[in-house]
């Protein structure tokens, strides 16, 4: 992965890391409001040794009352120092283990300063706390000196501060926050890492070795009822057009007259490939036929909403005569062979040399785009590939497995069939995923601005004109 790639994923997942971001930072907050508070509060005292009581002596500190601060710092959290607290305020009912778990002291460098901190439960626990230590130690000092030369004198009372120190409510929130986006990183990298499906145009050219002719959106104008009406989608129908010109310039020198489209696995799309290829070809001026050729599961003539009844497969039986099976799109340049009646044998009709030559036959009149079953669950695709110019392969992203992608490749070239290209279908065309695949522009009202639309209007009901087909010539009755 490249560090561009690893920007894109970011780009395309940053909803869910800002998602994981903001709940961990409410975990964060919710955690801190269920934490005790604690108040603190310090006070500080200086050691004085004999007569010594001036303010220079304090500062500077003598020799003696230094090694005496240094001395005593550790008998702040002593039981005899505790006792003598819990003794002077006995309305803070603490026990001596409580005290001592609350106290610490240090002593300033080059003096005999004493400085004490104390936490509590409330800002008045915390403030007597650290006055009475001072006191509780200069008791217990001159218990254990004997005398009274040795003197722990207060010089700052502890103040009263009503902001808790615990819980950090901010750095538990930011910690939270943290902790959120790095375990929504980590589960994208490993479901990027370990995921098997299509998802990037890198993932199609890995898989097939092959280039990308075109990528198609997902839009409603792509589906089964308005895929032949006039629409107004810009995006799928330049995505449309971009595809039939990608395949214009497969072979400048000798243009494929002939292909088959095929998928790795059912419903990927080939159907609505092959007849948006065709409508794009013969919006262009140039005569086209699309071959329903997927004997076990036929939809081109759904799509073109015309009767099946007879097509293909009485052609290729000799039933029929191949013009009274052809229809005519309206008045274009298009026409279309049904499948006919499913026969028991497909493989060996659609590999037989009598559908070699009606391709060829018809490739000299004609541009034969040939709609086959998929590859991988049966062999018709591998048997018709070697009869056209070339061979169309069709993914869906997020549908198509990387590894069906690749074997459906090994098979076609396995009988050295000629890949023109992968077709990636329902590519994400808002959102920051577009990104993948070139519709970042679209995300900006660019297509329709262009264009000259205006999007803060009402849309108005889109009056599809109905698709009819007509046959060249009137077909015979079966008998």
């Amino acid at each position: 992965m490249t560090i561009l790639d690893f920007v894109r994923m970011l780009r395309a997942n940053l909803k869910f890391l800002i998602a994981g971001a903001l709940i961990g930072a409410l975990l964060g907050f919710g955690y801190s409001l269920l934490q005790p508070k604690v108040y603190s509060s310090s006070s500080t005292g200086y050691v004085t040794v004999g007569d010594g009581s001036g303010i220079g002596d304090v500062i500077a500190g003598s020799t003696a009352a230094k090694e005496k601060a240094n001395a005593y710092l550790a008998l702040v959290n002593s039981g005899a120092v505790a006792e003598e607290i819990v003794a002077a305020n006995p309305n803070l009912n603490l026990s001596r283990g409580q005290v001592q778990g609350n106290l610490s002291a240090s002593v300033d460098s080059n003096s005999a300063l004493i400085k004490v901190s104390a936490t509590g439960s409330s800002p008045e626990t915390a403030q007597a706390l650290a006055n009475s230590s001072l006191e509780a130690v200069a008791k217990v000092v001159n218990d254990m000196e004997g005398s009274s030369s040795v003197k722990v004198i207060p010089l700052e009372d502890a103040s009263l501060n009503q902001r808790p120190v615990s819980p950090d409510t901010q750095k538990l929130v930011l910690t939270g926050a943290a902790a959120g986006l790095g375990l929504v990183l980590v589960t994208i990298l490993l479901r990027r890492t370990l995921d098997t499906k299509l998802r990037t145009r890198n993932d199609a050219t890995q898989a097939t070795e092959a280039g990308i002719l075109g990528v198609l959106p997902v839009s409603d104008e792509l589906d089964e009822e308005n895929i032949l009406k006039a629409g107004k989608d810009h995006v799928s129908q330049e995505a449309i057009r971009q595809m039939r010109t990608n395949l214009r310039f497969v072979n400048i020198d000798n243009p494929p007259r002939s292909l088959i489209v095929t998928s790795a696995e059912p419903g990927e799309g080939k159907s609505t490939v092959s007849t948006s290829l065709a409508r794009a070809l013969s919006d262009a001026g140039e005569p086209v036929i699309i071959i329903d050729a997927d004997l076990r599961r036929p939809t081109i003539a759904k799509k073109f909403k015309i009767d099946s009844k007879v097509g293909l497969t009485q052609v290729l039986a000799g039933q029929v005569e191949l013009a009274d099976a052809v229809r005519q799109f309206e008045d274009s340049q298009l026409f279309i062979l049904p499948a006919g009646r499913i026969p028991p044998n497909p493989s060996e009709l659609l590999g037989s040399e009598k559908m070699r030559q009606l391709i060829a036959e018809l490739a000299g009149e004609f541009v034969v785009i040939v709609d086959v079953p998929p590859v991988l669950p049966v062999t018709d695709a591998v048997l018709l590939s070697t009869a056209v110019d070339g061979v169309v392969l069709v993914g869906t992203v997020g549908k198509t497995r990387k590894e069906n992608l690749a074997e459906a490749t090994a098979n076609l070239r396995k009988v050295s069939a000629k890949i023109l290209g992968v077709v990636i279908n329902k590519a994400p065309r808002t959102g920051l995923g577009n990104s993948y695949y070139g519709f970042a522009y679209s995300s900006n009202k660019g297509y329709t601005s262009y264009y000259g639309q205006d999007t803060t209007k009402s849309k108005k009901s889109r009056k599809g004109k109905k698709s009819s087909a007509k046959s060249v010539e009137s077909a015979p009755q079966e008998s």
